[in-house]
């Protein structure tokens, strides 16, 4: 009867530990679920709440470093009946968790149940994809003005148009017919007959010449404000490139006779059309020059540069364009640009944080395209 009393007893005892660890969990995830609040009520939060999962929670301390700064509990102090863990964003040491008693304690199942030390664990995990999610909003959050203007939103596309000298009839006629492209959605096929001049309101494409085995090289990235289709209108009349759309993206077609008229009776416009398709070619020449002479490391350097300064705008290239698009792009294998992604992380002259690549050091990598 008293073995029974006693086994009632352990099970109660057990069950209530893993209560406590439950409690410390939820309580943390609540935490987490906030990404606008300041990082530090954050991190005092989890001190506070995390000795709750513990069975001495009474004299069970935690302290957290992140980027430098440190929070702890109130009457920390660092023993060595602790459990300790770097905490990791990308791979990289951001800081490091360690929970501790301030006191001695039985240690007859050891100072840590098992239990316990799995708990810590999965309290490091959360922590570690807390902060690589806030990182992440933070690049967003720098960048959103520029994704913005990229975009085309909240941006006049008459003051655009106006800006190729078009007279008020003439931008009537080009935004006639607005077309919508979802993410990955091909705007235009290579041998295609050409029917339309394609004016970009909004969004951004990637312009590329495909081969008879299927393969493809991308030539250009296009974003708003931009006008696809230049080289048809004068030539054979068949586009020879195809485009996709990456983001989803908002279009003027305009019929070519329509345009045509428009060039030939507006010279100030026709001067400005030459401007476009001028700098439009200079592009693709550098391109060509860049994949011909230039080794490895200058090919992805010159395509991280035009990338953030063409075409976002930015020092981070986000997600909407892949590591493939890239590595097309650079005419590389993508385990080839991969590898010198890495190369480049490693010495500090780009950050990657969830495929976000932001550049850190404009200087170095201009200099690595230069001698190539």
């Amino acid at each position: 009867m008293r073995k029974n009393k006693d086994d009632i007893k352990l099970v109660f005892k057990t069950l209530n530990e893993r209560k406590k660890e439950l409690d410390c969990i939820y309580r943390i995830d609540e935490l987490l679920k906030d990404f606008d609040s300041d990082l530090h009520n954050i991190l005092t939060g989890i001190c506070e709440f995390a000795p709750i999962g513990w069975r001495y929670s009474e004299i069970c301390k935690v302290k957290i470093i992140v980027n430098g700064f440190a929070v702890e509990s109130t009457g920390f102090k660092e023993t060595e009946l602790k459990l300790s863990a770097n905490l990791e964003v990308d791979g990289e040491k951001v800081g490091e968790f360690i929970i501790c008693y301030i006191k001695s304690v039985k240690s007859e199942k050891g100072v840590f149940l098992p239990e316990e030390t799995r708990l810590f664990k999965t309290i490091v995990e959360k922590i570690n994809q807390y902060l690589s999610f806030r990182k992440l909003k933070e690049f967003y959050a720098n960048t959103i003005e520029n994704k913005n203007k990229l975009y085309g939103k909240d941006i006049s596309f008459t003051d655009y148009l106006k800006s190729l000298k078009l007279s008020n009839e003439d931008i009537e006629i080009i935004t006639k017919v607005e077309v919508d492209f979802k993410k990955g959605e091909t705007v235009c096929k290579q041998g295609t007959f050409a029917s339309f001049i394609m004016l970009i309101k909004s969004g951004m494409v990637k312009s590329f010449i495909e081969n008879s085995h299927y393969k493809s090289h991308i030539f250009k990235f296009t974003g708003a404000f931009n006008i696809i289709g230049l080289s048809t209108l004068y030539g054979d009349s068949y586009y020879h490139f195809s485009c996709k759309a990456l983001v989803p993206s908002k279009f003027y077609l305009v019929e070519r006779s329509e345009f045509d008229k428009i060039v030939r009776k507006n010279p100030d416009f026709a001067i400005e059309i030459m401007k476009i398709y001028s700098k439009s070619l200079q592009t693709v020449y550098d391109k060509l020059g860049s994949i011909a002479n230039k080794q490895s490391i200058g090919k992805v350097c010159d395509s991280l540069l035009y990338l953030a300064e063409n075409v976002f705008k930015s020092n981070i290239i986000d997600t909407s364009v892949t590591r493939k698009d890239i590595a097309e792009f650079s005419g590389l294998a993508t385990e080839n640009l991969v590898r010198i992604l890495s190369e480049l992380k490693k010495d500090n002259i780009i950050a990657i944080n969830n495929r976000v690549i932001e550049i850190l050091n404009f200087e170095t990598l201009k200099m690595l395209s230069n001698i190539g």
